[in-house]
């Protein structure tokens, strides 16, 4: 897998991202949300090595976790929830972190201030009355904040910022937007988020503002109705998979187990978050007691894979095929476990078709010329297997082998044009 030169940046047609070489950046992220707060450095190190062997690129973490939780060291981010007083001896750990990541090549997209779902972020009101402190410090002390972050960590090339956090703007949505300001004002060219409610991507609601560069969609559904949406909006960005079901855990009623995680990396990615997607893990997110454990689980390994794989392709040039034209037989129900995503290039010198549940399916290959290489990949173990008598020019059916090397029913087809 490549490693990138930090930092990253938009590409020219607002599609997918770069790195400093101007080569497509895969972010392959996991989210170990509370990492800044219940790791130490040499456990931090632990951490990062483990996923970087694993195939990651980045990781989504929080710099202040939940209202009201300290740091390892025992420490609030701030006195007396005043954001003009930030605790010096939290974040001095902070900047530790994101400079061991930088040293270890890893991206991180920090969420700053986490808005919270169901009363336990900084943003919007309290359950038992009275407002939150991002709301009590207002506006003005906002904005600061956001400028304090971007004169701390504008230098960082390895940092992007996903603003918000789990929540709808609401009653917080200017207060959000004055923290976006700030950070853009001090540090312009570090990528920008936002992280909202389930269906709600970024550009749900903060789509006019200049300092949005990145579209974090966001769904516990099966992506490909949802990252698809994204992909036809008038004004284009990177979409990228912020967040959907999380191995072993079932907070939507769905069990995550690694069928799952492998559908939602490949439907998101084919259905236009070429940027990419991140992974998820009840005991990682959390940075529990069981975390080494979490580390080693099937799901993680496979999202390694997932890189692997599209960084073998050009997957950056592929546009996401709706409806029937290109897969004309077979596809399956959009929503459904088994509906199959389907991408190709606009030139037909690729095409990809992940493949939930085994089963026959045609492709038009008209716009594909001879000679033609077709293969199965098999996302559960990376080995790729060579199908023979694809001529292109025609519409031709396709059957994956029944399994994969765990006994599932997933794969992967790569159609190439090789001239």
């Amino acid at each position: 897998m490549t490693q990138p030169t930090f930092p990253l940046s938009v590409s020219p047609n607002k599609r997918f991202l770069v790195d400093a070489r101007n080569q497509p950046f895969f972010y392959g992220a996991d989210t170990p949300w509370m990492l800044m707060l219940n790791l130490n450095l040499p456990e931090t190190r632990e951490y990062f090595a483990a996923r970087k062997a694993q195939g990651f690129s980045a990781l989504q973490v929080m710099f202040t976790g939940f209202y009201g939780m300290k740091n390892r060291d025992g420490f609030l981010p701030f006195e007396d929830d005043d954001f003009s007083k930030p605790t010096e001896e939290f974040w001095a750990h902070s900047d530790k972190v994101v400079k061991l990541a930088e040293d270890m090549g890893l991206y991180l997209m920090i969420a700053p201030l986490w808005s919270g779902c169901c009363g336990e972020g900084w943003a919007g009101a309290k359950k038992e009355g009275g407002l939150k402190p991002l709301n009590i410090n207002g506006n003005e002390k906002a904005r600061a904040w956001g400028r304090w972050l971007g004169a701390r960590y504008g230098s960082a090339k390895n940092v992007g910022w996903l603003l918000g956090g789990d929540k709808n703007p609401g009653e917080s949505h200017e207060l959000i937007r004055q923290i976006g300001q700030g950070l853009h004002e001090i540090a312009p060219t570090q990528l920008k988020a936002v992280h909202n409610a389930p269906e709600n991507s970024s550009a749900a609601f903060y789509d006019d503002q200049p300092w949005l560069s990145l579209n974090a969609a966001y769904t516990y559904r099966e992506v490909w109705a949802h990252v698809l949406g994204e992909w036809n909006r008038p004004n284009v960005r990177p979409i990228f998979l912020s967040e959907s079901g999380y191995e072993n855990e079932a907070n939507d009623g769905r069990w995550g187990n690694p069928f799952r995680m492998r559908r939602q990396a490949y439907g998101a990615i084919l259905a236009g978050a070429l940027a990419g997607h991140a992974y998820g893990h009840r005991d990682g997110w959390r940075i529990n007691d069981r975390w080494r454990e979490g580390l080693k689980d099937a799901g993680s390994a496979q999202m390694g894979l997932v890189r692997r794989f599209f960084e073998s392709v050009n997957w950056s040039d592929l546009q996401p095929q709706s409806g029937e034209t290109w897969v004309t037989s077979g596809r399956g129900e959009v929503g459904k476990d088994d509906f199959l995503p389907a991408a190709k290039t606009p030139d037909d010198d690729l095409g990809v078709v992940y493949v939930p549940v085994s089963r026959a399916f045609s492709l038009d290959l008209s716009g594909f010329q001879a000679p033609i290489q077709a293969q199965w990949f098999d996302p559960t173990n990376g080995e790729f297997q060579a199908i023979s008598g694809v001529s292109g020019g025609e519409t031709q059916e396709f059957s994956p082998p029944e399994t994969n090397a765990t006994g599932e029913s997933d794969w992967v087809l790569v159609v190439e044009n090789t001239k």
